[in-house]
């Protein structure tokens, strides 16, 4: 025991000996960062070993008092993605306004405002403006400190110790002059008086000469070697059109981007932005704002609701009003447990990028209708992952998940596994039994995102796989929009077809168009079933009357295996099969009968012993219907986290529970 002890103080030293090391090491990289060295041989392809550049981050502010929306998001960006260890604003005036105290709030004691002179005269010229003064001065205070100095409107992606490994850095894009909005460079790097010397031929009346053409054709075309060229990772080319007018992925392969902010209005007639419109323009700006806003929630920083209370009293729309009553209300849904103003006021600005999905679309049902039980649809997949800061908990609580979640690949078993309620104690008590899956195809938004030209050409697309039945699952496709008033209530009545859509899926936008693109596919023995167009793009059941669930758990399968050689239905590793409604995702199945259990019903004994086995009652004419006669819906709740083959048989043992309860009171 004491060499056991022993044993594990020495550990203990060397890790405080290791932690100590690294901390010299970083002090000492600091140390070297700030002294003077001669560059004459110095490499600046490979580079050094060390960080030589100081971890400063440098802006120039002239004559505006207040920063904007853009300069804020980008200086902020610096902060989280780089982590410099200061960050000095030098500049000739006194910084004010809503969002320089936010900046300062959040850098806190990192941030120096250093109080400078605006250049006026360059070798006894007159500059001959604000953007021109900028210009020296970024090169003089390279000169006397060193470091990053950034433009306020570029936005860093990504850490930048990479390119303190050289003398000096600098966006050099190809067959262009250099860009100046990303500097990294070391006080003592030769470039930097070579640059300063060619104001010596100030040029008043031309805007990029002296700052990017002179010392790219005087200096660098000779000397390359002065500088590590950056051609790409700095962003200094135009990327106009990739920041303001698509969604481009390239953005991530870059250390830093400059986002033109001064120039986006003639470039791409794109206006001014702020926290509460940044999302609008659906493109890679709002990206990259999103990003830091989401920093700043993680940091107790709420933007949009502190720009609230700075700003006089708003008119609240009318949906926002019924959110806050709603939140108030007394609901009993997972909507109303989960939705506060806090997530709402985070969410509420988002968009995802092809269907321009707001928040709204997911919450209408839910605000409209709070006898809900789980109060929240979702119109396309994207907005699985853009709103999931809502719908992560709803979906943990509503599936019983704990932890990250999680769903297994399928499993339909091996045949075999699933039993019948064809035994003695069960005999006439189970009038029928049905299993349904649902499914989502490829390259169609969900329900309330469909357009008619959607719902038409989806219609087709199933028609063609359907055609593919043979045997006992060959049937026939009746369109809902062909089909008389009497044929629908007839299939209804007889539980093959659904309904009229119900206020909550009406509400949820599920519902336009209607009927156009809906319809129903039925075989022969009217034992299976496809809906095409209700909740979901398709429900595949299967039914039959009695209890031998086995043999309606294999012809599913049966079904599901053809329909996946024709079509592709869309998939989740995290969340399985993706649906309209989050309660169905996962497997997506739901198994049933419809049982006679007269004396359970008759009290709420019922849905007690129900929640217990995780089943769901329902009425015969499915959700938000009662029971009619003792005849119950009987169902498994759980559909995510489990496989197919294990929601069915949960739902069988359960079933057969509730069989025994009831039996038990009828003697």
């Amino acid at each position: 025991m004491y060499f056991i002890k022993r044993n594990k103080a020495s550990y203990f030293l060397l890790f405080l000996l290791f932690l100590l090391i690294i901390y010299i090491i970083k002090v000492q990289n600091e140390i070297k960062s700030h002294l003077s060295m001669d560059f004459q041989k110095f490499d600046n392809e490979t580079g050094v070993r060390n960080l030589i550049v100081p971890n400063l981050i440098h802006y120039v502010h002239f004559d505006k008092k207040s920063l904007n929306f853009v300069s804020l998001i980008c200086m902020l960006s610096a902060h989280y993605n780089h982590k410099p260890s200061r960050t000095f604003i030098h500049t000739n005036i006194q910084l004010e306004g809503h969002y320089f105290d936010i900046y300062k709030k959040v850098v806190g004691d990192k941030l120096k405002i250093h109080k400078v002179e605006k250049p006026t005269h360059v070798f006894g010229q007159k500059l001959s403006s604000v953007q021109h003064s900028a210009d020296v001065a970024r090169i003089k205070l390279l000169m006397k400190y060193g470091g990053i100095f950034l433009d306020e409107d570029v936005f860093v992606v990504k850490n930048l110790n990479r390119f303190r490994h050289y003398e000096c850095a600098i966006g050099w894009p190809v067959s262009q002059n250099i860009g100046t909005q990303v500097l990294v460079a070391h006080r003592d790097a030769r470039f930097l008086p070579l640059w300063l010397a060619q104001y010596q031929n100030y040029r008043p009346s031309m805007w990029y000469y002296n700052a990017g053409e002179a010392p790219t054709k005087n200096v660098l075309a000779k000397q390359e070697s002065l500088v590590h060229r950056v051609a790409r990772e700095f962003g200094v080319e135009n990327l106009a059109d990739q920041l303001y007018k698509k969604n481009w992925t390239g953005w991530v392969n870059r250390y830093t981007i400059h986002l033109l902010d001064r120039h986006k209005e003639y470039l791409t007639n794109t206006g001014e932005f702020t926290e509460l419109n940044f999302m609008d323009c659906q493109c890679t700006f709002s990206v990259l704002a999103n990003n830091i806003v989401e920093n700043l929630l993680d940091d107790g920083v709420d933007l949009v609701r502190e720009t609230e209370l700075k700003s006089p009293a708003k008119v609240v729309d009318k949906f926002e009003s019924g959110v806050v009553d709603f939140i108030n209300s007394n609901s009993k849904s997972l909507l109303h447990k989960y939705l506060s103003l806090e997530v709402y006021s985070r969410l509420r600005l988002l968009r995802t990028s092809k269907y321009n999905t707001k928040l709204e679309d997911l919450l209408l049902s839910g605000i409209s209708h709070p006898d809900s039980s789980l109060g929240i649809y979702v119109p396309e997949v994207e907005a699985y992952s853009v709103f999931g800061a809502l719908l992560q908990p709803i979906i943990r609580d509503y599936h019983g998940l704990k932890g990250r979640i999680g769903h297994p690949p399928s499993d339909w078993g091996q045949g075999g596994e699933v039993g019948s309620f064809d035994s003695d104690t069960d005999s006439g008590r189970v009038i029928s039994t049905r299993i349904r899956i649902a499914r989502s195809v490829k390259g169609f938004p969900l329900n309330s995102k469909m357009t008619r030209e959607d719902y038409v050409r989806l219609e087709q697309t199933v028609k063609i796989a359907l055609a593919s039945f043979t045997g006992e699952m060959a049937g026939s496709y009746l369109s809902l929009e062909e089909m008389s008033p009497v044929d629908h209530e007839k299939l209804v009545a007889d539980h093959l077809m659904f309904g009229e859509c119900d206020r909550y899926l009406k509400d949820a936008g599920a519902c336009q168009y209607w009927p156009t693109g809906r319809g129903i596919f039925i075989n022969k023995g009217r034992t299976f079933v496809v809906w095409v167009g209700e909740e979901d793009h398709l429900r595949i059941i299967s039914i039959q009357p009695g209890g031998n669930l086995g043999e309606v758990f294999t012809r599913l399968v049966a079904a599901v295996k053809v329909l996946e050689s024709k079509l592709t239905f869309v998939n989740s590793a995290s969340l399985g099969y993706l649906t309209f409604c989050p309660s169905n995702l996962g497997t997506t199945l739901r198994a049933s009968v419809h049982l006679k259990l007269p004396h359970l019903s008759s009290s709420d004994r019922l849905q007690r012993l129900a929640k217990e086995k995780g089943l769901q009652v329902r009425g015969t004419g499915g959700e938000h219907t009662g029971t009619v006669g003792g005849v119950v819906d009987i169902s498994n709740i759980k559909r995510m986290g489990i496989t197919e083959v294990q929601a069915v048989g949960s739902m069988f043992k359960g079933v057969k529970d509730l069989v025994r309860a009831e039996h038990l009171l009828e003697h």
